[in-house]
């Protein structure tokens, strides 16, 4: 799988982390990701549903993975204190684009804090209407 990101993402130990983040996903390296999340993880795909617990944020990565994700394109990664966004898009065999912003918050400032809540907003790119008249 292919990902992208800007290269001025590596300056913050947090974006670090964060690009990393995706890359495990692109890889399927399911430790890492679960190393860098809190036990008490809550992911919000705001509109959707709402996932609690390590395990489950692996089930529902994997499942939207295995929906043909080819290709994650970061455009920017902004970190302060212990919050974070990633917006970009994701895209997918079929030829469907899904462009995102995840809200991170962190259990702490420091560089190595885990995340504990992810607020994830998708939108479908292929079919918005929204200023369609």
């Amino acid at each position: 799988m292919k990902i992208t990101y800007p290269e001025h993402c590596g300056n913050s130990p947090k974006k670090i982390l964060l690009i990393n983040l995706y890359k495990a996903v692109a890889n399927h390296e399911d430790s890492f990701i679960l190393e860098n999340l809190a036990d008490e993880i809550i992911l919000n795909i705001i509109g959707a549903r709402e996932v609690a617990g390590k395990q489950n944020v692996i089930l529902t990565k994997n499942a939207f993975v295995e929906k043909g994700l080819k290709e994650i394109k970061i455009n920017d990664a902004i970190t302060h204190g212990n919050t974070a966004a990633v917006h970009g898009s994701f895209f997918f065999k079929d030829d469907l684009r899904i462009d995102f912003c995840d809200v991170y918050n962190f259990k702490g400032f420091g560089k190595n804090a885990r995340i504990k809540q992810i607020s994830s907003y998708l939108i479908n790119s292929n079919n918005h209407k929204f200023f369609d008249d």
